[in-house]
């Protein structure tokens, strides 16, 4: 389901497996999509916008 990902956070330098989360206004984004444009810096904040 689209905006979920497993329990196990990876570690640094991990390869995580494809998935989709909206952005902070509320566009889905794919990670491949993000990927394709170059390198890229997961950040996950806490809370809601």
């Amino acid at each position: 389901m689209p905006g979920t990902l497993p329990g196990k956070v990876p570690k640094n330098r991990e390869i995580v497996p494809p998935f989709e989360l909206p952005d902070s206004t509320g566009t889905p984004r794919r990670l491949s999509e993000l990927v394709s444009r170059g390198a890229l810096a997961l950040v996950f904040f806490r809370g809601h916008w």
